[in-house]
């Protein structure tokens, strides 16, 4: 359950749009409403990578967490099939150590490691912490087919 934006990617608007989004739903309070339906095990928040729109060059973005609960006006429910996925631990503050990983992720380890996409969503994950912390804990998914 969450909320959603399109966030463009022209010029890595992006860079600068998602973080200006998450502010947004802490100050207007979507961010504790979602901490207070939380029922997974870990706790945690979601950031959602919708598939890029070539027309729009850009995508939809959604902050989401797990919950049992009914779904609350105003937000919006995904479901997120079975899949692979590589796993890959960020460690710092946010949004810096976020933003590293991305660029880790596209700069080299696409590059070294290609692989088929599956038809997924990517997803990044923020641990219950202090996202400010030198030590937080996130972590970056990417959906992908396994080769045979």
């Amino acid at each position: 359950m969450g909320k959603r934006i399109i966030v463009s990617c022209e010029n890595n608007l992006h860079f600068k749009k998602i973080p200006e989004f998450w502010s947004e739903c802490q100050r207007n309070g979507i961010f504790a409403k979602l901490i207070s339906i939380d029922t997974a095990t870990p706790k945690g928040i979601f950031g959602v990578f919708g598939p890029y729109d070539e027309q729009l060059k850009g995508m939809e973005y959604s902050i989401m967490t797990i919950s049992d609960q009914e779904l609350s006006q105003g937000f919006t429910e995904i479901h997120i099939p079975n899949a692979t996925w590589a796993i890959f631990d960020c460690r710092g503050s946010v949004p810096k150590a976020m933003q590293k990983g991305w660029q880790y992720l596209n700069e080299e380890w696409l590059v070294q490691y290609p692989f088929r996409h599956a038809q997924c969503p990517e997803v990044e994950w923020y641990s219950n912490g202090n996202v400010y912390d030198d030590n937080y804990f996130s972590q970056i998914w990417i959906p992908i087919i396994e080769e045979e």
